[in-house]
């Protein structure tokens, strides 16, 4: 609709210049109207996905947390990949853009006060750091997006067995990773980073991490 104004005014801008002007004044509504409905690049819908048994056989769902059930074991699974919709921007020409991962943990003591607070309240309380164990730099190209195209975008097999190695139960400081932060990156071809978005999840620890180790008191209300 609004490009049915905007071709004529481009035209009269090349055979009447002069005459121009108050017209484009009296259409500012409309040229801001078009700049807010144009869009970049983005990314919709992070979510973890990862393989799990049920009545003996697999089944493929969303992750909403990670448990462990025993050490360096969790429930669904230690593996999970990462989708995502990638929806090309309206203001955009088709083009090729490369996904990427990457996976920051926020590490602490094993303490009953960190596992009463939300994710929330935990992100802000203490720091988040990457792990070197992790493996986490997955990448996908995505071929030709068109403008305003929605594209279902998988990154497999990414694996937290390394870094849950790093954390043994009775280890120093009885430390553990009780978030984990997947990052989503989108580059056009010259490497400049388009858009971003990330997925935050909790890992609950095992009983035998907490058995000896919830002695603390409960945060303050």
């Amino acid at each position: 609709m609004l490009s049915e104004f905007v071709r004529p005014l481009c035209l009269l801008a090349l055979l009447f210049p002069a005459d121009l002007d108050p017209m484009v004044k009296a259409n500012e509504p409309l040229f801001s109207e078009l700049k807010r409905e144009l869009k970049s690049l983005e990314i919709e819908d992070v979510q973890l996905f990862a393989w799990k048994v049920v009545h003996n056989k697999r089944k493929r769902a969303a992750v909403q947390e990670f448990r462990e059930e025993r050490e360096m074991h969790l429930t669904p699974s230690n593996k999970f990949d990462v989708e995502c919709e990638v929806v090309g921007g309206s203001d955009d020409v088709a083009g090729d853009y490369f996904l990427w991962t990457s996976t920051d943990f926020l590490v602490a003591p094993v303490r009953r006060a960190y596992e009463q607070m939300d994710n929330k309240t935990l992100g802000s309380s203490v720091g988040w750091g990457q792990l070197t164990e992790m493996r986490d730099l997955k990448a996908v190209p995505v071929y030709f997006l068109r403008p305003n195209e929605t594209r279902r975008v998988v990154v497999r097999d990414l694996n937290l067995s390394p870094a849950l190695a790093a954390f043994p139960v009775g280890g120093t400081g009885d430390l553990w990773p009780w978030l984990v932060r997947v990052t989503v990156h989108v580059q056009d071809r010259s490497g400049k980073q388009i858009a971003v978005a990330e997925r935050t999840l909790r890992l609950a620890p095992s009983s035998a991490r907490k058995v000896s180790r919830y002695n603390d008191p409960l945060p303050s209300r």
